[in-house]
């Protein structure tokens, strides 16, 4: 008999409901509408807990785990839930309405910062608006001052790589490039339907992709060149051009990549040389015997002369880093030097001069330094494996001091000397020129900025800089930063000769003007001051009867940053409510202490946060109680399963969106890449500890039959191969199960052809978000705004 109080354990209980008011007439009842049939098993998994022994919990809908493309069962269950979940969203009545807005709110023209590539023109991502992918468009010098001057809407240049050739349904996506050091050739990554998985084409840059015959995989005009089995890895090339680094795992049977879920491990780092099968790569580091779940990345030196080897055993800015000579070429003998032979610190490298290498690391430094050292080539030494390597680099030296009340999050170095580096305060970019030999402090740029720099191109080479920006009204501005014309300074860097806009996007259906963006403080359930961002029309009265959307995420050290979302602005217009980011305690909004305080035994901090923010909303009259709605995805998806099992009606949340999240906290691990967030959540599989903690909180193990729940949509992707479907649809059918009578429907959305996010269709995302809208709307009876 198990020791565990879940919600698994109840079959069919009548229990007397909690109260909870935020109920609507949707003409909608559960009686008239009952949820698919999900069968119901006796199966049971035995774990060891550390309070209790061993212990059997409940697994009734593991069958769910098996993927739709291998279960007729699972595929079965799986469309009679679209079905029921498409029949609710035909009557939802703004469906219509708010797909025609969002159709125009998304068809803006929008570009990434144009980048210097070594054959010297400027490259760029860009869509016209409804494009299903972007693309990539080049230019020369020449036409990009023109279009500066003009203030051209129009793409500069000529296209380069048309992604959109490669499918008919805008499934397929670009997920890498990579330039030689020459400029000759691009490596670039192609994925299909959302997966995480892509394969590595190659083609001169002489060579535009803008046309596909049917079957040609990575378009017309390519090399032979094809790479497979590969995810989560980079392309790195050495500056000779005769090939790259990449990472890939063993190869796999599975025919439709991205449904699979077996466990990803023993990553190994290859060098592909142009013009050979893959089958005669050279393995430069093989898989870790000891920790299998290693990955492997690597940076080529501004000189060209070093490898610097990161290797990660999970999502912990926590590696291990090690450097080679490349100087007599790329082998599978070659002999490493170790930076840190422990999971300790983060250190990313900048540049370096000869022997002293510049870096960016939170050793010793929670907020983050930048430091130097100088290596020693005699300790380079050749092991079998580099994880036999012990001791790295005994002192590094300040460069930038951490900064206690700024979280310093990256760093370029431009033009010789200038090191652009962007500090977080309080959720806020800001953007200074440093010296990059003397660590002087030189100027701020752009002080008008509030809101998130994106994206900062240049390199060491060049004398001048890209910077994009957004905000939660700003869609996107790129600043020119230009040290042309310089006049000769010695060793010591400058301030930048020009800052100008280079280009800002406009959305002709959100004005900035029309809405004000304003952060605040509010003290959480243990006291401590979390940040929210309010973003909400200007005449919009705080009186407590507008509807607010709070989105947070609250996890694995990502700080959720002020970013420009046309379909949450369109939701913000349509029904005059507040968007509210909530900077949950897990993330990176405050180093590595807040990460901290939001992971493992403290990721009930996170709910909390969420939860404390949502009272808050309501009680100072941003929002109406019970016109609440919280979404979030991936981990926030998980923590919103997590926060509906938690509330009460002091909350005043009436919807709740989790989006492809992670929801059966026991058995994440043995999943695709979960093993790697046990950095975050622990590892329930083999420390009791652990075990104990998650169910605690666990959304699918601690759904409760005996209060009324919000509407709740669980939508996930089919193609989603890093959280896996079956942590939303065992959620959907326990849910369903335990809450079969709640008046507020609970309701699975699948993706199809889709993956966790990322290469996801313009189309695609409008749908989704027209779909999800319009539920909340149905579900607490939202008016709907004239447009404007």
């Amino acid at each position: 008999m198990s020791l565990w109080r879940s919600s698994l354990t109840r079959v069919g209980r009548s229990v007397a409901r909690l109260p909870h008011v935020y109920t609507r007439n949707m003409n909608w009842t559960p009686s008239a509408n009952p949820y698919p049939a999900a069968r119901r098993s006796d199966a049971a998994t035995t774990y060891a807990s550390a309070k209790h022994g061993q212990v059997t919990v409940p697994e009734p809908y593991d069958w769910l785990e098996v993927p739709p493309s291998q279960s007729p069962e699972t595929k079965a269950w799986t469309e009679a839930q679209a079905a029921y979940t498409a029949k609710f969203v035909a009557e939802c009545p703004d469906k219509t309405t708010l797909q025609q807005r969002l159709q125009k709110n998304w068809d803006y023209a929008r570009t990434s910062a144009p980048s210097l590539k070594p054959d010297g023109r400027y490259y760029y991502s860009y869509n016209s608006g409804l494009a299903p992918q972007s693309l990539i468009y080049r230019a020369t010098r020449e036409q990009l001052d023109k279009a500066q001057q003009s203030a051209a809407t129009e793409p500069m240049g000529e296209l380069f790589f048309d992604t959109n050739v490669l499918s008919d349904d805008g499934t397929v996506a670009l997920t890498w490039t990579s330039f030689s050091h020459s400029g000759k050739y691009i490596a670039y990554g192609i994925s299909r339907s959302g997966s995480d998985w892509f394969k590595i084409f190659l083609r001169e840059t002489s060579a535009p992709m803008t046309s596909c015959q049917p079957g040609t995989e990575g378009g017309d005009g390519r090399l032979p060149d094809v790479l497979d089995h590969i995810k989560f890895s980079g392309i790195t090339w050495t500056h000779d051009d005769k090939g790259f680094f990449y990472q890939r795992f063993p190869a796999t049977e599975q025919e439709d990549k991205g449904t699979e879920t077996d466990a990803n491990q023993d990553a190994q780092l290859y060098y592909h040389r142009l013009g050979t099968p893959q089958s005669e790569d050279i393995l430069v580091v093989d898989s870790d015997p000891v920790t299998r779940s290693s990955m492997w990345s690597c940076d080529v030196t501004d000189d060209g002369q070093w490898c610097i080897l990161s290797n990660s055993k999970d999502t912990d800015n926590k590696h291990r880093y090690y450097i080679t000579s490349l100087e007599h070429g790329v082998s599978s003998d070659m002999a490493w030097i170790p930076l840190s032979s422990e999971f300790k610190f983060a250190l990313d490298y900048l540049a370096n001069d000869g022997l002293r290498f510049y870096m960016l690391t939170n050793k010793d430094a929670p907020n983050y330094r930048i430091v130097y050292f100088d290596l020693d080539p005699s300790q380079a030494q050749r092991v079998q494996h580099v994880s036999q390597l012990q001791g790295g680099v005994h002192t590094f030296h300040d460069l930038i001091a951490e900064d206690k009340n700024a979280i310093l999050t990256t760093a370029t170095v431009i033009d010789h000397n200038k090191l652009l580096v962007v500090c977080s305060r309080d959720v806020k970019d800001e953007l200074w020129v440093h010296d990059l030999h003397s660590g002087q402090q030189i100027t701020r740029l752009l002080p008008d900025l509030v809101g998130t720099i994106g994206q900062i191109t240049g390199r060491r080479e060049h004398k001048e800089s890209f910077v994009a920006s957004v905000s939660f009204v700003n869609p996107g501005r790129v600043d020119r930063v230009s040290w042309e014309g310089a006049a000769a300074s010695g060793s010591q860097a400058m301030a930048p000769v020009s800052v100008t806009e280079f280009s800002t996007t406009h959305v002709a259906g959100i004005r900035a003007d029309d809405y004000v963006s304003t952060q605040v403080f509010f003290p959480s359930k243990d006291g401590t001051k979390i940040p929210m961002f309010l973003t909400h029309p200007k005449d919009m009265p705080i009186d407590g009867t507008a509807p607010a959307y709070v989105y947070f995420y609250g996890g694995f050290n990502i700080p959720l940053t002020p970013v420009f979302s046309p379909s949450m602005m369109t939701w913000v217009a349509s029904y005059r409510g507040v968007l509210a980011f909530v900077n949950a305690r897990g993330g990176g909004e405050y180093g590595d202490k807040w990460h901290d305080a939001g992971r493992l035994f403290h990721k009930q901090n996170v709910f909390d946060d969420v939860l404390g923010a949502c009272q808050w909303l309501h009680e100072n009259k941003y929002a109406k109680k019970g016109h609440i709605t919280i979404a979030g995805g991936s981990n926030g998806g998980m923590g919103v399963g997590a926060v509906v099992n938690q509330c009460t009606d002091a909350h005043g949340i009436g919807a709740a969106i989790a989006d492809v999240g992670v929801h059966d906290m026991l058995k994440f691990p043995l999943w695709t890449i979960g093993k790697a967030w046990t950095a975050d959540y622990g590892n329930p599989q083999e420390d009791g500890q652990a075990l104990d903690y998650n169910m605690t909180y666990s959304p699918l193990h601690t759904v409760r039959a005996d209060k009324t729940y919000p509407a709740v949509i669980l939508a996930c992707a089919d193609h989603d191969d890093r959280v896996v479907p079956a942590h939303s649809f065992k959620m959907a059918a326990e849910m369903q199960h335990q809450l079969a009578q709640n008046p507020n429907p609970i309701l699975l959305r699948v993706e199809l052809q889709a993956g966790h996010g990322a290469g996801k269709s313009t189309q695609k995302r409008i749908e989704e978000a027209a779909e999800k809208f319009a539920i909340v709307a149905r579900v607490l009876d939202l008016p709907l705004a004239k447009a404007t």
